[in-house]
């Protein structure tokens, strides 16, 4: 009888443990009458009072029940499950959120503060701490905690950003204050900024972020990229030679002008704003040559593929810095090989925000010649602190006969008239 009264308790323990593991699991769909049910039969499973408490503070008001009695029984449960189990702080994140639903919002301050105090490494609780204490207006106690928020999970960085640029009224120093000090999230907060349209205070962030940080973070060309689209591109140019040009090249103004005129440089992923864009074409295979080079080891290369009415726009082209209403002087050496063309392509220099035509220089002649130097004068627009230069070639008619043959560019440069 001791035996088969010893089984039958270990049967029923078992099944109790089985059970209130199964309706305790907030990953499998249960009826609020099924866990109300359970939470009854085992009163001291902290687990299904906690599931209980979470049920109805996620499933709202039943048919027949009002707020207050909902709220009321939620926080009674979270109570429960925190009594039962004083130890776990997602209890009390829960006893704050049924607090909260009461209207009670000092219980669940209290709540939340040792939650934080039990798992002080817990990001989410840092996240209900500082958001709760937003909502109860203590703005300055809220920055310490979306700071250890953005610390720990720098993915939410956007968020809190957004957040508190709305609730404090676009307040700087606020922002600065939840953004750690890591260069990956000074980066991070830099291209928010530019979204706001904080165009200087965002470069100062971005240029205060180590050199080699810059280069390495994903998020650097998206600034860049940012500042483009918004028009800001004396800013843009002045952050990317900051961040892509070495120190010791960053003295010598005038070499900066125009970047990477030898071909020389090998354009970095994601930060190839200001360096040579070179995409394919219909037309002729562009590629950078190490053969026949003029200065250095490299060269374009531009080889016709012999199809009727060869157009060029978009294929070979930079963005370059200037000074709004300078004048400048393009310098760059050509060579062609048995070329062959109603009319040779041309060196434009175009706006670069509706690709509107600037400047342009003489067409390169058929024919096969050595490396000579070519030029083009012009004024930078008022407007703009960039210009884009481009390899052009524009038919006259709707048809005109194939270009032929290889012509070479190198050692481009600019100056400042």
């Amino acid at each position: 009888m001791a035996s088969l009264a010893l089984c039958v308790a270990l049967v029923g323990f078992a099944l109790a443990r089985f059970v209130t593991q199964a309706v305790a699991n907030p990953q499998l769909p249960m009826e609020l009458a099924t866990i109300e049910a359970a939470a009854s039969y085992f009163p001291n499973s902290a687990r299904l009072q906690a599931r209980l408490a979470a049920a109805l503070v996620e499933n709202g008001i039943a048919p027949g029940e009002s707020h207050e009695e909902l709220s009321a029984r939620a926080f009674t449960h979270a109570t429960i499950a925190v009594r039962l189990a004083p130890a776990n702080h997602e209890y009390r994140l829960l006893l704050a959120a049924a607090a909260e639903l009461q209207g009670n919002l000092e219980e669940a301050e209290a709540a939340l503060r040792e939650s934080v105090r039990l798992a002080p490494k817990d990001t989410n609780a840092h996240w209900q701490m500082a958001n709760l204490l937003l909502r109860m207006g203590k703005t300055e106690e809220s920055l310490g905690e979306f700071h250890a928020v953005t610390t720990a999970d720098p993915s939410r960085l956007p968020n809190v950003c957004a957040l508190i640029w709305q609730a404090t009224g676009a307040d700087l120093k606020a922002l600065d204050r939840v953004v750690s000090g890591e260069p990956q999230a000074r980066v991070a907060l830099a291209l928010f900024l530019v979204g706001q349209s904080q165009f200087d205070a965002a470069a100062k962030v971005f240029s205060a972020v180590d050199r080699n940080v810059r280069l390495d973070a994903a998020e650097s060309g998206r600034v860049i990229d940012a500042m483009l689209r918004a028009q800001q591109w004396g800013l843009a140019g002045r952050l990317w030679r900051e961040t892509v040009a070495e120190p010791s090249a960053e003295a010598n103004a005038e070499a900066l002008l125009f970047w990477n005129g030898g071909f020389e440089q090998t354009p970095r992923k994601g930060l190839a704003q200001f360096d040579w864009q070179i995409g394919r074409s219909n037309y002729a295979r562009v590629a950078i040559s190490s053969v026949r080079a003029r200065g250095g080891k490299n060269a374009l290369r531009l080889s016709y593929l012999g199809i009727d009415t060869t157009r060029l726009d978009q294929e070979i082209q930079e963005l370059v810095s200037v000074r709004p209403g300078a004048s400048y002087r393009l310098e760059y050496f050509a060579k062609t090989g048995n070329l062959v063309t109603p009319e040779g392509p041309q060196i434009a220099i175009l706006r670069p925000d509706n690709r509107a035509m600037i400047a342009a220089s003489a067409t390169i002649a058929p024919g096969s010649s050595d490396w000579q130097m070519m030029r083009v004068d012009f004024v930078a627009p008022p407007d703009a602190a960039a210009v884009l230069v481009t390899v052009r070639q524009t038919p006259r008619f709707s048809y005109v006969e194939p270009t032929q043959g290889i012509i070479w560019f190198d050692d481009f440069s600019l100056k400042a008239k």
